[in-house]
């Protein structure tokens, strides 16, 4: 099976920070082919939707639940559309209109600031605006998201599963990082070797691809890896419907409107 892992950019001109990565997942095994760095987020776009394949793309698919009742706004799909039809300070302008403050800390329990998948792994609020400025990753990453869908591809937890195109799902690849103990890093030799230890998953890695370009490009790899233990260790794609060890009770509850990060296991 395929498999692929992308790192995402919000910014204006996501030139140098957008990379995905292609593994191959077979047994207990998932070999790195390739990392291809994309110039624009229409290549990413196309590389989903022309693969059909699952990947694993590292940016917040959803805003916390009490965030979209202050924005009167009732469903995810109601989300995705209003994203589309906004311009990015306008997407600004209608969080800071509701109310909402600007989340600075990491996130520590589910608030109008983080979803319960957030508070799980301690990563940052969806609505963060300054370094990293998540508030236009996230408009981003939705309206990327928005286009995927339409063209047919789906989004879990959002929509049923379909294995005859791209399934997406959300990942965090700081959370790989930490839970073998490192900080990111463009050398991964350390980072796989620790993974198999901890988690049993042989990642093979060519050795031109073993020091990275850039922290990002490191980061696509441990989406893809993150990505190949939840098939292999989860068989994630059996049953979209089935609630897996790594999802707690609330995040579950609110699957549908704020969606799930793909995580690994704590041991």
């Amino acid at each position: 099976m395929q498999v692929y892992g992308a790192d995402f950019s919000g910014a204006m001109n996501p030139s140098k920070g957008i990379y995905y990565a292609e593994g191959r997942l077979y047994d207990s095994t998932l070999n790195i082919e390739s990392v291809v760095h994309c110039d624009d987020r229409l290549d990413l776009l196309v590389a989903i939707h022309s693969s059909k394949d699952p990947w694993g793309l590292d940016f917040p698919f959803s805003l916390p639940v009490e965030a979209l009742e202050k924005m009167k706004i009732g469903n995810w799909s109601e989300l995705l559309a209003k994203v589309v039809e906004c311009k990015r300070s306008e997407f600004d302008r209608l969080i800071s209109d509701c109310g909402i403050i600007s989340c600075e800390a990491w996130c520590r329990e589910q608030s109008v600031c983080c979803r319960a998948v957030d508070a799980s792994i301690k990563a940052f609020s969806p609505i963060k605006r300054y370094m990293p400025n998540m508030r236009m990753m996230t408009y981003a990453g939705l309206k990327l998201l928005s286009y995927l869908r339409k063209f047919g591809n789906v989004i879990y937890p959002f929509d049923c599963f379909d294995l005859s195109v791209s399934r997406i799902y959300e990942v965090y690849p700081s959370h790989g990082w930490r839970q073998v103990g490192l900080q990111l890093n463009k050398d991964l030799n350390q980072f796989v070797n620790r993974f198999y230890e901890q988690y049993g998953l042989s990642v093979s890695v060519k050795d031109n691809h073993l020091s990275m370009e850039s922290p990002d490009a490191a980061d696509a790899v441990v989406a893809c890896i993150t990505m190949g233990y939840a098939l292999y260790r989860y068989d994630l794609e059996a049953d979209w419907a089935r609630q897996d060890t790594w999802i707690s009770d609330l995040e579950w509850a609110n699957r549908h409107q704020e969606g799930l990060i793909v995580k690994l296991n704590t041991l």
